[in-house]
């Protein structure tokens, strides 16, 4: 009797079609004129690509988008002072703490929750738990942040312990409202796994992060410092941030590429290969014991290079032929988060700090911002096109979103970008301080371009009548 091969798993067979308008992408059905359970009604007509019925008022995810860019331009600010400085302040001092919290929270966090609220109802076709919780959680932590951020600066310790305490419940809070709209989620596939690991680990990493402020005072915690700060540090770029990125880029890439059918047979591996190299990581840095730490760093090494699988997988059965400099970027950054894997590999041979801080930048820098940039370039043009245009398209001639910003616009500034990260990264590793104040300037300055292009896009004369308006 014949037999037939068994198909490899795809994209389109795991139950969902990657690109927009391609066969079972939800965000190309026709709708009527309903509201569902949970959803703000809509009219009959063809929803815009990436938007659903689920999908929240336009100024919850843009207030925390606007946030993270002003994150983004203060942090440059600061980094381009620091730079011409010569870091003169160290990169573990009160000035390069504040500085890296910039980063992190005022800039990558905040950009970060304002898309995970919009992608969430696209991805998974569910609404948000509680918008109104959402919004008034915006206030806490831009306020917390930004005294957070003023407090590491000062190193003024009423301001760490009030406003870490602020700023660890509003992630808290945060992190319950997006697992709380994730258990309505139909399809428990590996994107949701991804999304949702993420939201366990950030709560975690927060946590740690108030009990490193109170190390000092508790003499349980003081002999233990090295070990909390390392576990801070993985559970939130590792833990949360990489988990994010990974998942959603499962999504993504597919949309801005057209591309489907692409194989999903070793996302399984990934997320296995991710969890393991956090809790090694983790372990090593409590045990002392190295050679469970490089287990980790090979886990870590297996994740990127299974992610950047996927993104030739994908990128392999894309209909756009040209790959936009928006999207080379994040492969990049997929490149740059293997080689900082690799540091850890390496890690009983280091022994000097600045070499764990230049693995440090390239991990923060190199693959987090670079592809939160990548993908920044693509979603906040996508959101203002379809809260100004979108019922209008079809009916009268309006722009396409690449009038809004030219898909070659970006390129320099990218460049420009991961090349200043490059020389900052050398400096900071081999102690060259005029080298890495040079890097660090050029990595300034492609930030304030990069803000300076979505705000263009934003448009702050409209934005303003835009957010206050009935959405």
């Amino acid at each position: 009797m014949p037999t037939t091969k068994p198909e490899r798993p795809t994209e389109a067979s795991a139950g969902r079609a990657a690109s927009p308008g391609a066969r079972g992408d939800p965000a190309a059905v026709r709708v009527t004129a309903s509201r569902p359970p949970g959803g703000r009604a809509s009219a009959p007509g063809m929803l815009p690509p990436g938007v659903t019925d689920y999908s929240p008022a336009f100024s919850l995810p843009m207030r925390y988008l606007l946030l993270g860019l002003v994150g983004f331009a203060v942090f440059a600010g600061d980094l381009l002072i620091q730079s011409l400085r010569g870091f003169q302040g160290g990169l573990f001092g009160a000035a390069g703490i504040a500085l890296t919290h910039l980063l992190t929270l005022g800039s990558l966090l905040s950009f970060v929750m304002g898309a995970v609220y919009q992608l969430e109802s696209v991805a998974f076709l569910i609404p948000i738990a509680s918008e109104q919780a959402a919004k008034w959680n915006f206030w806490l932590y831009a306020v917390s942040t930004a005294g957070l951020a003023a407090s590491m600066a000062a190193w003024w310790n009423p301001g760490l312990l009030l406003f870490g305490a602020a700023a660890t419940i509003s992630i808290g809070g945060y992190a319950g409202i997006v697992s709380a709209s994730l258990k309505k989620a139909p399809n428990r596939d590996a994107m949701f796994r991804f999304v949702r690991s993420a939201h366990v680990y950030l709560p975690l990493a927060v946590t740690v992060g108030w009990l490193l402020i109170v190390a000092p005072r508790v003499p349980g915690l003081r002999n233990w410092i090295e070990a909390l700060l390392v576990t801070h540090i993985v559970l939130a770029a590792g833990g949360f941030f990489t988990f994010l990125i990974i998942g959603f880029s499962f999504k993504l890439l597919p949309m801005f590429t057209l591309s489907h059918g692409f194989s999903v047979r070793l996302r399984d591996w990934t997320f296995g290969f991710a969890h393991a190299a956090i809790w090694l990581i983790i372990l090593g840095a409590w045990t002392h014991v190295a050679p469970v730490t490089v287990l980790g760093g090979i886990a870590g090494l297996a994740t990127f290079a299974l992610h950047l699988f996927h993104l030739r997988e994908i990128l392999a059965k894309r209909l756009r032929k040209k790959i936009e400099p928006t999207l080379r970027a994040v492969i990049v950054a997929g490149a740059a988060g293997l080689i900082g894997s690799a540091g850890f590999i390496l890690a009983p041979g280091i022994r000097s700090p600045k070499v764990w801080a230049g693995v440090a930048a390239l991990y923060l820098l190199g693959w987090l911002t670079l592809t939160v940039m990548g993908y920044a370039y693509k979603i906040v043009p996508f959101l203002i096109w379809t809260r100004r245009y979108s019922q209008r398209a079809g009916k009268e001639k309006v722009p396409l979103i690449g009038d809004l910003i030219s898909p070659e616009q970006p390129r320099p500034v990218l460049w420009a970008f991961a090349v200043g990260l490059v020389v900052l990264t050398a400096g900071i590793a081999w102690m060259q301080s005029w080298v890495a104040a040079a890097g660090g300037t050029v990595v300034s300055l492609a930030l304030g371009v990069f803000c300076f292009h979505l705000l263009t896009v934003v448009d702050l004369g409209k934005i303003g009548r835009e957010m206050r308006g009935n959405d």
